[in-house]
């Protein structure tokens, strides 16, 4: 390849080279040629990236966890892991590839595996290792420390395509990208890939059940009770009667109407607490109500059945657990999914099984987290409204219409779909799909953005907007959203289009300015 001077240096490191020893790493170990030149070769000659571990600045928690005498034995070497990714070096990748994916996915890490020289690996290994014994949060590579001081890690990698062209690589790549978004959706990816429970990636965060954690698990969150320090427990025996009383009042509301958008009562006697929800959640396609007290709270529940109550613990008159036993305790309300929430300032804490007897779905600690609280959201409004209605049947029945020819039909259908459950990811994204088929590219970027915010994770709308995006002539937005996208994308040949594609995209920007 190129990379030795003549034939005479190759002659003089094959005679040389030992059982143990391949030859790049042995033309390293003579001094006939340097590891970045040698890794390039690698790279070309294996299709992977190549990793020159001189250049590298290594962070030694990634050995966290791992046996150095299996590393040793596999010749591998986690170096560098960002946005879920963790790229490591490998003397035989092929033959330990599997064992690598086995090892970093506890750590819920994807793995990049590389090629890197036997020599280097075995060495920067060693070094890892002693770093990590003596306390030192980094290893340094020996090129690297030639450079200054290192206080970040870092990688050197070296792509098999890095001698190539790059205009040819951006056009190849971008040809590759483009194809893929553009390509015809089939029904069964609608149905199958865009699962709302299915969706990858999506995590629970609704309240712990007893068939999920332990009896003497304590539940994190704050202490509650009208008085500091007060037992929990001692908290949670209210007389039934007094539960009963508040159930029999919130019977004699009208029946609960189904249909329209999902509505929320916030419950919190502080007004920056309200004030901030409905800030956060309204935009998002919810009606929301609010209320100061638990008393008044009981009032709107006797006008109107929400989907959900979110309420603080700590409430004047009617307090947070009381309001939530006895929502679960009126026919009327069946479904109505209760999320307590309270600051951790007493000094008690709230098991599991008092947040179970009075029958809470969800908890959220204050300073609240409101990414996490919409997904509890969702999650509990899929549920109620599962019970009134099947969203899948209006989304057959959209499917059905497109499937005969009628796409303006399905479009119609879908959307009444969304109207009905904004947090209906499943239908946004098949209507998505469908107003980009049909060239109308700015209600479709609306649409992707909301999926996206719904399921930050799913790589199909990640990608299908990014394309829009550069349609569009958003550049830097498409640039950004590739690169939100390329960690949750499973197939590698597509992952390394995407990143020679914004690549490319990037340096375009920059050379226009």
């Amino acid at each position: 390849m190129g990379v030795l001077p003549d034939e005479a240096t190759l002659a003089d490191a094959l005679a040389r080279q030992g059982e143990r020893i391949p030859l790049a790493s042995m033309c390293y170990v003579l001094g006939h040629a340097g590891e970045r030149e040698l890794a390039e070769a690698l790279a070309l000659a294996t299709g992977r990236p190549a990793i020159v571990l001189d250049e590298c600045v290594i962070d030694t928690s990634l050995l966290e966890g791992v046996a150095p005498d299996l590393l040793r034995r596999m010749e591998m070497l986690p170096v560098f892991a960002e946005g879920g990714i963790v790229h490591v070096a490998a003397a035989r990748p092929n033959e330990v590839a599997a064992h690598a994916h086995a090892l970093f996915a506890r750590r819920g890490w994807t793995v990049s595996m590389c090629v890197a020289l036997a020599v280097t690996v075995a060495r920067s290994l060693r070094g890892v290792i002693a770093a990590r014994s003596r306390g030192d949060l980094r290893w340094i590579g020996p090129e690297a420390a030639s450079d200054g001081p290192a206080r970040h890690p870092r990688l050197a990698l070296v792509s098999p395509d890095d001698t190539l062209d790059d205009a040819v690589l951006g056009e190849r790549a971008a040809q590759a990208v483009i194809e893929d978004v553009t390509k015809e959706i089939a029904v069964d990816h609608f149905l199958l890939e865009t699962s709302e429970v299915e969706l990858p990636g999506r995590d629970t965060f609704l309240a712990p059940r007893a068939s999920s954690i332990g009896a003497d698990t304590p539940w994190p969150v704050t202490g509650v009770g009208s008085s500091p320090g007060r037992d929990p427990a001692a908290d949670a025996a209210i007389a039934d009667d007094e539960i009963g009383d508040l159930a029999r009042e919130l019977e004699r509301g009208p029946p609960v109407q189904s249909g329209g958008p999902p509505r929320l009562l916030i419950v919190d006697d502080d007004f920056a607490t309200r004030h901030l929800l409905v800030k956060e959640i309204e935009p998002r396609g919810y009606q929301v109500d609010t209320a100061a007290s638990g008393t008044d709270a009981l009032e709107t529940l006797r006008v109107a059945a929400p989907d959900v109550v979110i309420a603080d613990i700590l409430l004047p008159g009617v307090d947070g657990f009381r309001l939530c036993r006895a929502i679960k305790r009126t026919q009327r309300l069946t479904g109505v999914g209760v999320i307590l929430m309270s600051a951790v300032i007493d000094s008690g804490r709230v098991t599991h099984e008092v947040l179970e007897k009075y029958g809470a779905d969800g908890y959220a600690a204050k300073p609240l987290d409101t990414a996490r609280l919409l997904r509890i959201v969702r999650e509990l409004v899929g549920r109620r409204r599962a019970r009134t209605r099947s969203d899948d049947d209006a989304f057959d029945a959209a499917i059905a219409r497109y499937q005969a020819g009628d796409v303006d039909g399905a479009i119609e259908m879908l959307r009444d779909g969304v109207a009905l459950d904004p947090a209906a990811s499943k239908i946004r994204f098949a209507l998505a799909n469908l107003l980009q088929r049909e060239a109308r590219i700015e209600e479709a970027i609306d649409e992707y953005e909301s999926v996206v915010e719904l399921e930050p994770r799913y790589f199909p709308a990640l990608t299908r907007l990014a394309y829009l995006y550069y349609k569009k002539g958003h550049t830097l937005r498409a640039v950004e959203t590739w690169r939100r996208a390329l960690p949750h994308c499973e197939d590698a040949a597509l992952r390394r289009n995407i990143e020679l594609f914004v690549r490319k995209l990037a340096q375009d920007s920059l050379a226009a300015r």
